[in-house]
């Protein structure tokens, strides 16, 4: 069992003992309403930074990228092993180009895009045939976005790319299976100002039924997230928009209880996760605001407060940081982490809150600039316990920031800060062993901020030289999840799920009745089965026996994880469950 610690992050350059003695100029990075982003000359500073550990990029990275003048990469990039080579791919859009990286830092393939991309991909496999997708949304200033579907090779699937009159697609679109098919569906919101609509379409590019699009009473500018948030049966699509919190049904309707308005506060940028916070199997919104009086949030599925909540943004700093969760402990108790832009003072930016909002022990943690990008969660330093990293406002010397610092209070972990070239501003972290080495990596999109046509965005990997297996990283990248449904689950890491055959065999698989495990060798074993969700379905422990025969009767069709563990490690099997 892992305990808790926290790492800070704020961006990086090739390796991370850097000194910086002399004065250097300082700039903050800020967003405008449209989605482009500013600079603030903050003055020169006499700053040093040396972390006395060098942290090294894998060989061929950093690589760069050209870059809109104005609108910017945010959220990050999508490590995805898309060949079936057991590496990770490297999947960044910046311009109107999309490039996948090999793990060595050349290019797989590269596709040319109709709009600007500014949100990272989705890739998942979205109809089950042991082959990803991927979507990727634009934009643009003319709009010009498109929203497109693509298979491994950046092949355009047959209907796609959709244009809805060149309006913005201003979010990562999301795969989730919402009609219990075993086919994924494509999810986003169009902004049309002052409006928007909500798209729910299916693999060949139709919506999914008479009822979509959705209309959207204001513009909406985050990506959507989707569950069953009152445990009926039926997923549920959550989005915000400029004015509110919308949970719609799939047939368009609006949930009762919503929308949930505030008019001292904007709901924009800041992606809500959905998450499990009573154990009850009902999910609760987690987000922040912007606006006269900004706010961290958690609303129940009924659209009413959760208990302690919301927590106002301390000094009425607007904030468009998405969240991060996680079950530290794996004992179905979430944190919640926030963060906050600040100026080039050291001060509270970092926040941490119980399901109650009871702040947790040795936070906020303090840092020069705050921090408005991803935040991911994992065990970077190998040292036992979990940590934070987070992306940087500031830029120092032309370099950001990715810090590191440790939960219980006493500082900065060895390696950190690292210092990318340029902005991190709005990115943060992607975490995933890369190569295939079993050691973790860390990826950082950076870019110049000069706004004219010589901008680049620069893609970092990390090799953090610390083991990687399925308990490293619990939220590993925007929204948890490459599939940025927004959907936390206890138990089990959210952001990736990889079949292993260590000492299990599972049979018949398809399955209709029961489903027998055959362990090879007697011992003391785990048995936990995961809905396509993410719930624990089922749990058993301390199992003595070879065998195990498990009646699936009262499990519902569709495709489900089993997860097995024991002192040698973790076996982990997709099964599927067919109609009886």
């Amino acid at each position: 069992m892992k305990t808790v610690r926290l790492f800070f992050v704020a961006a990086a350059m090739c390796f991370s003992v850097f000194t910086k003695n002399a004065q250097s100029q300082t700039y903050k990075a800020f967003l405008e309403i449209d989605g482009s982003i500013s600079t603030l000359y903050l003055g020169t500073n006499n700053n040093s930074y040396s972390s006395g550990k060098l942290i090294s990029q894998l060989p061929g990275w950093p690589v760069k990228m050209a870059s809109n003048a104005s609108f910017k990469n945010m959220r990050g990039a999508a490590a995805e092993d898309i060949d079936g080579d057991g590496e990770k791919e490297i999947l960044v859009a910046s311009g109107n180009v999309l490039n996948a990286y090999n793990s060595d830092g050349t290019i797989q393939w590269s596709k040319v895009l109709t709009g600007t991309a500014i949100y990272p991909p989705t890739v998942a496999d979205m109809d089950l045939d042991g082959h990803v997708e991927i979507a990727q949304a634009t934009g643009g200033s003319p709009s010009n976005g498109r929203i497109y579907l693509m298979d491994e090779n950046g092949n355009d699937l047959s209907g796609w790319p959709l244009n809805h009159g060149d309006h913005w697609i201003l979010c990562s679109p999301v795969m989730a299976d919402v009609n219990g098919d075993d086919t994924m569906e494509l999810v986003y919101n169009e902004r049309v100002y002052p409006n928007g609509n909500l798209h729910i379409r299916k693999m060949d590019g139709s919506s999914l039924n008479a009822n979509w699009p959705v209309l959207i009473n204001a513009t909406p500018s985050v990506t959507p997230s989707v569950g069953d948030i009152d445990g009926d049966g039926s997923k549920e699509i959550i989005l915000c928009s400029y004015n509110d919190v919308l949970a719609f049904d799939l047939n368009g309707a609006l949930k009762p209880g919503f929308p949930v308005l505030n008019p001292n506060t904007t709901f924009s940028y800041q992606s809500p996760l959905l998450v499990d916070l009573d154990g009850d199997g009902k999910l609760c919104i987690v987000g922040s605001t912007i606006g006269d009086v900004p706010e961290y949030y958690v609303l129940k599925y009924d659209g009413t407060y959760h208990n302690g909540w919301p927590v106002a943004v301390p000094d009425g700093n607007w904030t468009y940081c998405p969240p991060a969760a996680a079950d530290l402990e794996q004992n179905g108790n979430y944190s919640l982490f926030f963060t906050r832009p600040i100026s080039d003072t050291i001060l509270p930016m970092l926040y941490g809150f119980d399901k109650n909002a009871v702040a947790l022990g040795n936070f906020p943690v303090s840092a020069r600039g705050g921090d408005e990008g991803i935040v991911t969660i994992a065990d970077v330093d190998n040292d036992g316990f979990y940590e934070i990293v987070t992306g940087s406002n500031l830029c120092d010397g032309n370099y950001g920031f990715i810090h590191a610092f440790e939960m219980d209070g006493s500082g900065e972990a060895a390696g950190f800060p690292l210092r990318p070239q340029g902005f991190s501003f709005m990115n943060g972290a992607d975490l995933a062993d890369v190569n295939n080495d079993g050691m973790l990596e860390l990826i950082c999109i950076s870019y110049d901020q000069t706004f004219t046509s010589t901008d680049s965005t620069i893609v970092n990997v990390y090799s953090l030289n610390v083991p990687c297996n399925d308990t490293t990283v619990l939220f590993g990248t925007y929204k948890g999840n490459n599939a940025r449904n927004g959907l936390i689950t206890a138990g089990f890491p959210p952001y990736s799920v990889s079949e292993t055959d260590c000492f299990v065999s599972v049979y018949p698989n398809p399955a209709t009745d029961y489903l027998n495990v055959e362990f090879q060798e007697s011992g003391n074993f785990d048995v936990t089965v995961f809905s396509p969700e993410g719930r624990i379905v089922y749990a058993l422990q301390n199992i003595q026996s070879k065998h195990l025969k498990l009646g699936t009767k009262e499990f519902a069709p569709g495709t489900y994880i089993l997860k097995i563990d024991s002192e040698k490690g973790s076996s982990i099997k997709r099964i599927v469950l067919n109609i009886r």
